[in-house]
């Protein structure tokens, strides 16, 4: 049976694959370095995590605060920082959940700012 933490929630927000995997690697390091090894589910996560994110973990809170200056929804940059889109037709796609038409020129704008932080 698995050993459960003792951890408190501290703050509930949602996150990017590249947030969650800078955040759970410090977790990881923290209990392997306490007990020796962390427990599999959370180093399992941690893998998945650094194969899916398109991101540098330690640039993705700068990439988020550029995206916030266009005031879109917290669901969607998380989407756009998760995916990174390289086109505007994309980019489109993932502000489906926004309440207002993104400018063909800020999307473009939008694009080339995430071309600048995602990995190739």
């Amino acid at each position: 049976m698995a050993k459960e933490l003792d951890l408190e929630v501290i703050e509930e927000r949602a996150l990017s694959n590249a947030e969650a995997y800078k955040i759970l690697r410090k977790i990881v390091d923290k209990i392997a370095e306490k007990e020796g090894a962390a427990p599999l589910l959370l180093v399992k996560t941690l893998e998945y995590l650094k194969k899916t994110t398109k991101i540098d973990p330690d640039s993705a809170e700068a990439l988020r605060e550029l995206l916030s200056k266009y005031k879109l929804r917290e669901e969607s940059i998380i989407m756009i920082m998760n995916i990174c889109p390289t086109t505007v037709d994309e980019l489109r796609t993932l502000l489906e959940l926004e309440e207002r038409v993104i400018e063909t020129e800020t999307a473009r704008e939008i694009v080339e700012t995430i071309r600048q932080y995602c990995k190739e």
